[in-house]
């Protein structure tokens, strides 16, 4: 007797003396015991009766297996059901991974590249006058210019970035106010249900949406694999413009009393700015950090009005300081999640 694998599920196949003995009838399902499994060879009960298999599947002594019987001549064939079957959910999870990438990362263009073209895209004018409304005022709330330079305006903008879509949707079945990709998405089915007659500006209206909406399901992505860091877009007042964004979230449980540090990184026009946030018994001390002399400068001039603001806020500021140095985690830190989204 041999356990071979057959389509998606392994079969335990036996001669047909074995189909007469145990009177089996076909569709029909049964519970057998693995008893013994020495390298591919298998021991198990069925109906009482003992039996032996050998199978490339990895199987469990004392584990049960649902099987339904899908042959009786010229022999008998028990297919093993896969929900009894060990799953590898970690292997499985990578594979999906692997495979949203291979689809993704060819057909993709970055955020700020995607808008800069659905701009130019908007400004012949040549679109029909219902997408050309809807693209319009998606670009203008974007780019919304706002008074607000403040950490509610940042949650705001995170919030609606694109990143929680599914999960806000599989929290409220809708998304949250305002939501980048849950706008492209509505906008892409608009292009897709509007006759393109011959309209190249649909085109390529259709192909920006989609290669927009894959980068942001590839951030997605990477912040499944990496669920401490996030990496986004994001468009930071004064400029009509994304920049990006790098956020690290780390606990450090040993130290007494535990600390948590946040770690953001901008990539902004004048250079590179880092700042490392440390909040220890609501206390908060900050240290930034910019790539060149330049940035540094302008940073430091702020430094006297970032403090007032938090004075303003009633945080205690334990100190905010430029570094020399870039800002790194502390060692045995705990990665912490900022967001949990589910796709």
């Amino acid at each position: 007797m041999a356990l071979t694998p057959t389509g998606a599920s392994p079969n335990l196949t036996l001669n047909a003396t074995s189909a007469q003995a145990l009177k089996l009838a076909i569709g029909s399902t049964y519970t057998v015991n693995i008893t013994k499994v020495d390298g591919n060879q298998v021991n198990f009960t069925l109906a009482g009766k003992p039996l032996t298999a050998t199978t490339q599947q990895p199987l469990t002594e004392g584990k049960p297996l649902t099987v339904k019987v899908t042959q009786t001549q010229p022999n008998l064939v028990l297919q093993i059901q896969s929900k009894s079957l060990p799953q590898d959910s970690a292997a499985r999870n990578q594979a999906l991974m692997q495979s949203a990438y291979r689809q993704l990362l060819p057909n993709q263009i970055p955020i700020a590249q995607g808008i800069q073209q659905l701009t130019s895209l908007t400004n012949t004018g040549l679109l029909p006058s219902a997408i050309q409304s809807q693209l319009s005022t998606l670009l203008e709330q974007l780019f919304k210019p706002t008074a607000q330079n403040s950490a509610k305006e940042l949650k705001r903008q995170l919030l609606s970035s694109g990143l929680f879509l599914e999960s806000s949707l599989s929290k409220s079945s809708k998304p949250h106010p305002g939501d980048f990709k849950a706008k492209l998405l509505q906008l892409l089915q608009l292009v897709n249900q509007t006759p393109s007659n011959k309209q190249p500006e649909l085109s390529r209206l259709s192909t920006l949406l989609n290669q927009t909406l894959n980068r942001l399901t590839l951030q997605q992505l990477q912040t499944i694999e990496s669920a401490h860091l996030t990496n986004i877009q994001l468009p930071l007042a004064p400029n009509d413009h994304l920049q990006e964004v790098s956020i690290d979230i780390l606990k450090q449980k040993e130290a007494t009393p535990p600390f948590w540090e946040v770690i953001m990184n901008l990539q902004l026009s004048t250079g590179e700015l880092s700042s490392k946030l440390v909040i220890q018994e609501d206390v908060v001390s900050i240290m930034l950090w910019a790539d060149n002399t330049t940035l540094e400068n302008t940073v430091s001039d702020k430094l006297p009005k970032l403090k007032e603001q938090f004075h303003e806020a009633l945080i205690p500021l334990k100190h905010i300081m430029m570094s020399k140095e870039k800002p790194t985690n502390a060692t045995q830190a705990e990665k912490v999640a900022l967001i949990d989204i589910h796709i």
